[in-house]
C-alpha cells in the first residue's frame, strides 16, 4: 500500500462548501477515509448516513476505538457526532482539547489505517471554520496537505483586516480553492486561485448524490482531479 497521506480542508469563513469539497474528493478518488473534524456542525456525518457511533473522540473520552462507517468498500467515514455535543454546551472553552485531539490522530493515523487494514491510502479531514493558524502551521509541519476553501468573498473587495486575515491562513495551505462561483466569476476567480469550482444545483442532500451533482459539471470534474492530483504528488 502506498505510504499514506493526510489532507486538511480548512477555511476562514463558514459556509464555504468545505464538506461539499470533502466529500467530492473521497467520492472521486476512492481508497479514502473521510473524518467529521468539523465540532461545529458534524454535517459530514449526516450526509453520509453514519450512524450516531463513537468516533474520532471515542479514544479520548472512553478509551475504546472509534466507529468507521463503510461507505462502500472504498471510502470510509469517522463520524463526529460527539465532538458536536460536547461544542453545543461547552462552546470555544472544549475547542483547545479537540485541536490537540486533531494533532494527535494526524501523527496516529498512518498506524491506524495500517493495523485495519483498510484500503485507503488518503484522509481527508474536514475541520471547523477558522482554526487556529498554530493548529495549521503544526499540521504543515508534519507533512499534512492543507486545502484552503473560499468562496466569492476571496475576489472581491474586502476590507485590508479580512485581506490580512486571507493573507495568514493562506501561508499554511498548499492548496487554494474558490469555491460556489457563478459563471460570471470564474474568469476573475483563476487569475487568484489555481482551482475553481462552479456553484451547482444540489437536487439531493446525501453525500454520494452531493458529490456527483458537483462533479457532474465538466470543468469542477477537472478541477477535483487537479486536486487529487496535486495531494498525490505532494
Amino acid at each position: 500500500m502506498r505510504a499514506l497521506k493526510i489532507v486538511v480542508i480548512s477555511s476562514l469563513d463558514g459556509g464555504v462548501g468545505k464538506t461539499t469539497i470533502s466529500s467530492a474528493l473521497g467520492v472521486e478518488k476512492g481508497m479514502a477515509l473521510l473524518v467529521d473534524m468539523d465540532w461545529e456542525k458534524a454535517d459530514l456525518s449526516q450526509l453520509f448516513r453514519a450512524p450516531r457511533k463513537p468516533g474520532w473522540l471515542a479514544p479520548f473520552l472512553k478509551g475504546t476505538a472509534p466507529y468507521l462507517h463503510r461507505v462502500n468498500p472504498m471510502l470510509y467515514v469517522m463520524p463526529g457526532y460527539e465532538a458536536y455535543e460536547i461544542y453545543q454546551r461547552e462552546g470555544e472553552d472544549a475547542v483547545s482539547g479537540f485541536s490537540e485531539a486533531l494533532l494527535e490522530w494526524a501523527e496516529f493515523f498512518p498506524k491506524f489505517v495500517a493495523k485495519l487494514r483498510i484500503p485507503v491510502d488518503v484522509v481527508i479531514l474536514d475541520t471547523p471554520a477558522a482554526l487556529r493558524t498554530e493548529i495549521l502551521a503544526k499540521l504543515q509541519k508534519m507533512g499534512a496537505y492543507n486545502i484552503f476553501v473560499a468562496d466569492r468573498r476571496l475576489i472581491s473587495r474586502i476590507s485590508d483586516i479580512k485581506s490580512e486575515q486571507y493573507r495568514r491562513y493562506l501561508t499554511y495551505s498548499s492548496l487554494a480553492v474558490v469555491n460556489m462561483l457563478e459563471k460570471d466569476e470564474l474568469k476573475m476567480a483563476k487569475k487568484i486561485a489555481p482551482v475553481t469550482i462552479r456553484r451547482v444545483k444540489i437536487r439531493e442532500y446525501y453525500g454520494e448524490a452531493i458529490a456527483n451533482d458537483l462533479l457532474r459539471e465538466r470543468e469542477n470534474k477537472k478541477s477535483i482531479e487537479h486536486i487529487i492530483t496535486r495531494i498525490k504528488t505532494s
